[in-house]
C-alpha cells in the first residue's frame, strides 16, 4: 500500500505544466493578435494545467476563463464517430454496408461511390468528393435534407477510395444516418450516447444549445489592427455533426483524457476501448505539403482524428475552425501527454506553436523556435492573377442580369443596380466589378459569363470548389430570348 502511495505521489510530482507556460501563452497571444484563449494540459492521466487567457468579450473587457465556451469546430467529428460506434455496437447500423441502404436519398455523382460508399468511407474522407463547403457556408444555407438531395449533382474530384479529401458534407450525412439509426435528432443522440457517458460536463451539441450556456466567448476577425466581432455561421445548423459543438476547456480537456485513456472515465470503462482504437488507427493516407512543421508531413486520417509522427513518437490530433473560432485537440499517446486549446480568433498557427513548444519542454528535447517556423510560413503568395488591360464587357450590363441555376448549388441571381451588377446566392450579395472581358470580380472570386450561339448571355461560371472545374450556372431559356436584348 505504501508503495502504491509513493508511486502515486511520484507521478503527481512529475506531472506538471512546463515552466514558463503562462509567459509563453501571453507572448503568443500578443504577437499573433488573438483576443482570448483557453489552454488545458494533461500528463500521466491528470490535468496539470488549465487556464483562460485574454478576453472572451473585447468590448466589455470580460476575461476568458476555464469555463468559457468556445466552438469546437471539427473536433465535433470525432464525437459523431463515437455516436456511430455506439449505434453499430447495438446493430443499429453497419460500418461496412452501403450508406444508400441505410440512409434513403443518399446518392453521389460518381456511380461507384454512390453504390459502394459505407459509413466508414464517410468518416475517413475517401469518397472522392472534395469539400464543396460553398453550399452551406452562406447566409441562407439549405437544410440538411436539401443538401442530401443535392449531393448527387456535386462533381467528384477523385476516384472512390483513392484519395484523402476532407469533407464536411460527408460527416453531415453520417450524422443524418446516426439520427435515423437512433430514431432521434443527432444532437439528442450524441448527448445521450457520448456526452453523458463520458461525463463531458457543460458541452453543447449545437449553437442553439450554446446560447443557453452562461459564459460564451465571442469570435473575432482582425480588421485594420482592430478586433471585429463576427456573427454565428448560419450553416452550423445544417452541418452540425461535422462541426457545431461548443464547450469549455474543462470539457475539452476531459475529452482529451477520454481519448488518451481509450474510453475510461473515473476508473470505469464508459465506452468500449475498441471504439477509440479504431478511431486512432490510420485509414486514409494524407499528402505531405512540404513545410518544416510536423503537421504538414505525410500522415493518415483515422476516424475523426489525424495520426502522424513527432520526434519518433505517435502524434494524434484534430483541429476545428468555424465562424472565427479555432480549436486543437492534440496528444502523444506513448508519452501520455496531451494539450487542448481554444481560441476566439482564427489564427491556425497559434495552436501548433503552443502544442509543439510545450511538448518539447515536457518530453525534454532541445527547444526549437516554432514561432519563427510558423512566422516564416505565413508569408502570403504573390501569384494573384492580373486582369488583361484595355478590355470591356461584350454586352450592356443589363444583358447579364437574370436567374441562373445549378442543380447542386441552387440559384444565382444577377441584378443591375445604379452601381453596376450585383450577384446574389443563398443570401450572399456581392458587388460585381469588371475584371476583364466578360469576367467580373466579387470579393476575390471571379464570375465569368458566356454567350451562346444566338448572341445572348446563357451561362455563368464561378469556382466555388477549387478541386473541380468552375461550377456552371444556366440561365432560364425564357430569360435568354433574343427579344429581351
Amino acid at each position: 500500500m505504501l508503495r502504491l502511495v509513493a508511486i502515486f505521489f511520484s507521478v503527481l510530482a512529475f506531472a506538471q505544466a512546463p515552466p514558463g507556460t503562462d509567459r509563453l501563452v501571453e507572448d503568443i497571444l500578443h504577437e499573433w493578435k488573438v483576443p482570448g484563449l483557453a489552454l488545458g494540459i494533461v500528463q500521466n492521466g491528470v490535468v496539470v494545467h488549465q487556464k483562460g487567457y485574454g478576453l472572451r468579450d473585447v468590448d466589455k473587457n470580460l476575461p476568458a476563463t476555464t469555463k468559457t465556451a468556445f466552438a469546437y469546430g471539427s473536433i465535433t467529428k470525432s464525437l459523431t464517430v463515437l455516436l456511430l460506434h455506439s449505434l453499430a455496437a447495438e446493430g443499429k447500423l453497419d460500418w461496412d454496408a452501403p450508406v444508400r441502404d441505410q440512409l434513403p436519398g443518399f446518392k453521389l455523382s460518381d456511380p461507384v461511390a454512390s453504390e459502394r460508399a459505407t459509413p466508414r468511407d464517410l468518416v475517413t474522407h475517401r469518397t472522392g468528393m472534395p469539400r464543396h463547403d460553398a453550399i452551406w457556408s452562406v447566409p441562407d444555407p439549405p437544410s440538411q435534407d436539401e443538401i442530401l438531395a443535392r449531393l448527387r449533382y456535386l462533381p467528384a474530384s477523385a476516384d472512390f477510395r483513392t484519395k484523402y479529401q476532407y469533407n464536411n458534407l460527408m460527416f453531415m450525412a453520417a450524422g443524418m444516418l446516426a439520427a435515423r439509426a437512433s430514431s432521434s435528432p443527432w444532437e439528442q443522440a450524441v448527448r445521450r450516447r457520448v456526452f453523458d457517458p463520458l461525463e463531458l460536463g457543460d458541452i453543447a451539441a449545437t449553437h442553439g444549445e450554446a446560447d443557453a450556456l452562461p459564459d460564451v466567448a465571442l469570435s473575432y476577425n482582425l480588421l485594420d489592427s482592430s478586433f471585429r466581432k463576427l456573427r454565428v455561421t448560419p450553416g452550423l445548423k445544417s452541418i452540425a455533426p461535422a462541426g457545431a459543438a461548443f464547450g469549455s476547456i474543462e470539457s475539452l480537456t476531459r475529452y482529451l483524457l477520454v481519448q488518451i485513456n481509450h474510453g475510461r472515465v473515473n476508473g470505469r470503462q464508459a465506452l468500449p476501448a475498441s471504439f477509440f482504437q479504431q478511431m486512432q488507427s490510420p485509414h486514409t493516407p494524407t499528402p505531405a505539403t512540404g513545410s518544416d512543421s510536423p503537421f504538414t508531413a505525410q500522415q493518415a486520417y483515422g476516424m475523426g482524428l489525424t495520426i502522424g509522427r513527432y520526434q519518433g513518437r505517435t502524434m494524434i490530433y484534430h483541429t476545428g475552425s468555424i465562424g472565427g473560432y479555432h480549436a486543437m485537440l492534440w496528444w502523444l499517446p506513448e508519452d501520455k501527454i496531451g494539450i487542448a486549446i481554444l481560441l476566439n480568433r482564427l489564427e491556425r498557427a497559434v495552436p501548433h506553436i503552443l502544442c509543439l513548444t510545450l511538448a518539447d519542454r515536457m518530453i525534454g528535447i532541445p527547444p526549437k523556435d516554432w514561432n519563427a517556423v510558423y512566422k516564416k510560413g505565413t508569408q502570403p503568395p504573390s501569384n494573384s492573377p492580373k486582369p488583361v488591360p484595355g478590355t470591356q464587357p461584350s454586352h450592356a450590363l443589363a444583358h447579364y442580369a437574370g436567374r441562373y441555376t445549378h442543380p447542386g448549388y441552387g440559384l444565382v441571381t444577377v441584378e443591375e443596380t445604379p452601381d453596376g451588377l450585383s450577384f446574389i446566392r443563398s443570401g450572399d450579395r456581392r458587388t460585381l466589378t469588371h475584371f476583364h472581358y466578360d469576367t467580373f470580380a466579387a470579393f476575390g472570386d471571379r464570375v465569368t459569363f458566356h454567350t451562346g450561339a444566338e448572341g445572348v448571355v446563357s451561362t455563368l461560371e464561378i469556382r466555388l470548389e477549387p478541386a473541380v472545374a468552375p461550377i456552371l450556372f444556366t440561365r432560364s431559356k425564357q430569360e435568354r430570348a433574343p427579344s429581351t436584348q
